[in-house]
């Protein structure tokens, strides 16, 4: 499989950068949509990286909050076929107090154009062959699945549940079956990415736990992560955690 970030907080020259995520899978020569970023400036990177928008059949919303979903009116428009599969509550109304408190849930814009075109899933659900969506504890947020050769990979964009309990959660749903690699946000960033949200001890714990005791083989990471938490986690496991960047191709 091959998975490749078309927008995310970082870019490198040449390609634009937003507060979010969207990542396309290449899974056995189906062509996936994890999430759409926060406008439809990912459609311009997908361009660059030469990514054909319009071949993809399925696309997944990893949970209901605006810089994951509301690309996808961009996406709906140009790509007349796919469907996209979200949990139900999804839709439902989100907020955030970080800051203050504000709006963070999906456009009515995006609402509308879902209408139709969406599957709502909630539950252990088999997209296709290897292909899998398992949802966990945060009502409106799922992980994208796969299994390959050489173990599952798991795609959670911003682990709202904890990344430890989700990989846990996987790893109970298929058992005997090895982590090959994480990949999303660890929600581990105070008010915006400079900053850590949490104490720096817990980020190491959480390093402790997926690598050592759930043995997840490599972390590629940003997003809501944060820079700091970043720097942490990469210090204490250099070789296992990877920058998540707009553009990074990775062969799974």
């Amino acid at each position: 499989m091959t998975l490749t970030v078309l927008i995310e907080n970082t870019a490198p020259d040449g390609l634009v950068r937003e507060h979010g995520l969207s990542v396309y899978l290449n899974y056995n020569e189906t062509p996936i949509l994890l999430d759409g970023g926060s406008s439809g400036k990912f459609l311009e990177n997908a361009k660059n990286v030469e990514v054909d928008i319009t071949d993809i059949r399925l696309a997944v919303l990893s949970h209901g909050h605006y810089d994951h979903a509301d690309g996808l009116v961009a996406f709906l428009r140009t790509n007349r076929t796919a469907e996209v599969c979200l949990r139900p509550a999804a839709l439902d109304e989100h907020w955030s107090d970080n800051g203050g408190r504000h709006y963070i849930g999906l456009s009515e814009e995006v609402k509308g154009l879902l209408e139709g075109r969406c599957r709502f899933v909630d539950g252990l659900t088999r997209l296709l062959p290897g292909v899998w969506l398992v949802p966990d504890g945060v009502d409106h947020e799922q992980s994208l699945v796969l299994e390959g050769e050489n173990g599952l990979v798991i795609l959670n964009a911003c682990c709202h549940a904890g990344a430890g309990y989700i990989v846990r959660g996987v790893k109970e749903a298929f058992p005997g079956k090895r982590v090959r690699a994480l990949v999303g946000g660890l929600h581990l960033m105070g008010q915006n990415t400079h900053c850590l949200g949490v104490a720096p001890g817990i980020v190491k714990n959480l390093g402790k736990w997926l690598f050592d005791e759930l043995e997840v083989g490599t972390l590629y990471t940003g997003h809501c992560t944060g820079d700091p938490a970043f720097e942490i986690l990469k210090e204490a496991h250099p070789d296992r955690v990877v920058r998540l960047t707009t553009g990074l191709t990775v062969e799974l």
